[in-house]
């Protein structure tokens, strides 16, 4: 999370968000980070009154950027969820999926969620479990009805401040970027339009372009399922 004198920046995880810290950091008067990855909800409240800017990504996509990048940090929750990584694509994201379906081994994973997440995100957590910012709480109260990528979407973005919300299309991301920034009164000048344009694209994974390759009819079924918040309201497609 990045706080402008326009905007607040809210970076959820796997949507080119290095590539957009450098760019608010770097090109932005006044732009100062406030917590990685933090939550809408954490924002202070000496910044409730500007307005949010975020993106979004196709979920059959996200998933797939998820696994490989997560497999290849070794990311906590990830390690959880796949079995320390020995579980395979589908496997995994269908147990990402299936989170707060109630079974047995969704309660299990949940209960070492739980333990493993901080109580709480401050300057002192251990640094390996500060990202994705989340908390024993969040996952004690996981949403039953949706697929985790729609439920951390709307954790990011959640807040009874009630700030006016702006949401890009990762697909799109050069473009959006600049059309989020004219809807906040930012002054876009010509540094940022040469990052923009010239920067190279940072923390991508390493993996086929194609997320189609990556899924069965079985799990692309389980995903327009589960993920119909992300779909409806963005409306994407396989």
């Amino acid at each position: 999370m990045i706080a402008t004198d326009n905007f607040v920046y809210i970076h959820t995880s796997r949507h080119a968000g290095t590539f957009l810290n450098k760019l608010i950091l770097q090109c932005i008067p006044n732009a100062h980070g406030i917590q990685y990855h933090g939550h809408l909800s954490m924002l202070p409240e000496n910044y409730g009154h500007l307005p949010v800017i975020g993106f979004v990504r196709n979920p059959w996509d996200w998933y797939v950027s998820m696994y490989v990048n997560y497999r290849k940090k070794g990311q906590y929750i990830f390690r959880i969820i796949s079995e320390d990584g020995r579980l395979n694509f589908e496997e995994t994201v269908t147990r990402y999926l299936l989170l707060g379906d109630k079974s047995a081994l969704s309660n299990s994973l949940l209960n070492q969620l739980i333990k493993a997440c901080p109580i709480e995100i401050n300057k002192n957590t251990n640094p390996k479990i500060c990202r994705p910012a989340l908390t024993s709480s969040n996952f004690s109260n996981y949403a039953l009805d949706c697929g985790y990528y729609s439920w951390l979407f709307q954790l990011m973005f959640s807040s009874n401040k009630s700030p006016k919300i702006h949401i890009g299309r990762f697909e799109d991301l050069q473009q959006e970027i600049i059309q989020l920034l004219i809807k906040t009164n930012t002054p876009i000048t010509e540094k940022i339009l040469q990052y923009v344009d010239n920067s190279p694209a940072i923390n991508t994974s390493e993996r086929d372009k194609s997320y189609k390759k990556y899924y069965s009819n079985d799990l692309k079924a389980l995903v327009e399922e589960k993920e119909k918040y992300i779909i409806e309201n963005y409306s994407y497609t396989f």
